[in-house]
This record gives structure tokens, C-alpha cells and sequence, in this order.
């Protein structure tokens, strides 16, 4: 199991959330200028800039109205703390259901040690199950 929570290669057929996840995700450190992040939010087109620290463990998020507070202020203080996140190898199919009762259109996903490997986005996700096809996008999630 502790293979599958970091996202690596494996065999079999079921459709798991690391095989649908967006890994092109715009991020920043917690010292970023709010300016920076929403620079980056706006780049991405979702409207999210995801805060990592050290080696790109999950700090936080910083999106909706608290980009759009003064550029000098710091990410650190603008983000949301305690952001939900899934494992890669969470079943797609179980994970759209709970994302569609919960009203969630997008959840991160980390490994076990909470790095961001990406995005899982509801509406990519229930084309990848209709479909049982992987959706391959966007590179490492990186800063920048």
C-alpha cells in the first residue's frame, strides 16, 4: 500500500486516483508575494496556488478572495491550513461519488509524507471512469 500512496508504477486494472491526477499545479512557498501566487493561480487557470515547503510537502492553499488581497502580504498568511487531501491510490470511482456528495470539484493529492503530487479534478475524473482510461497530464507539479 505504501507503493501505491506515492503515486509509482504498478499492474492490475482498477482505476485509482493516481492515474487521473493533474500534476501540473500552481505552487508556491510560504514567503511567495500574494502577488506572485495569484500571478501563478491565474497562469494555471484554476484559481488555486497550492503553498509547499520543503520539498513540496502540502502547507496549505491560497485561492478565491484571499488572492485578491494586497501583493506584498505573504502566502503564509493569506493561505487556508489543514486543506483535505487523497492518497494516489485512492479508488477513482469511490472517490467521485464521495467528491459529488461533498459538492468538491477538485481535491489534492499527496503521498503518505503530504507531498503534492497534484490535482484530481471531479469532472476529468468521472470521464476517466465512464471511460476506464488513465488521463496522463502536465509534468511533476512544480513551483514556477
Amino acid at each position: 500500500m505504501d507503493w501505491l500512496s506515492y503515486g509509482l508504477p504498478r499492474g492490475g486494472s482498477a482505476l485509482l486516483a493516481g492515474d487521473v491526477v493533474d500534476r501540473s499545479v500552481a505552487t508556491c512557498d510560504l514567503d511567495a508575494p500574494l502577488g506572485e501566487a495569484r500571478t501563478r493561480a491565474n497562469d494555471h487557470g484554476d484559481g488555486l496556488c497550492v503553498v509547499v515547503a520543503d520539498g513540496d510537502v502540502v502547507m496549505g492553499i491560497v485561492g478565491g478572495e484571499a488572492l485578491e488581497g494586497p501583493a506584498e502580504r505573504r502566502a503564509e498568511q493569506a493561505m487556508t491550513f489543514g486543506v483535505s487531501t487523497v492518497r494516489p491510490s485512492e479508488d477513482v470511482e469511490a472517490l467521485v461519488e464521495r467528491m459529488s456528495r461533498a459538492g468538491v470539484d477538485a481535491i489534492l493529492v499527496t503521498s503518505s509524507d503530504a507531498r503534492l503530487l497534484g490535482v484530481l479534478r471531479r469532472a476529468e475524473a468521472e470521464s476517466a471512469a465512464r471511460h476506464r482510461s488513465p488521463i496522463a497530464r502536465g509534468g511533476a507539479a512544480s513551483e514556477g
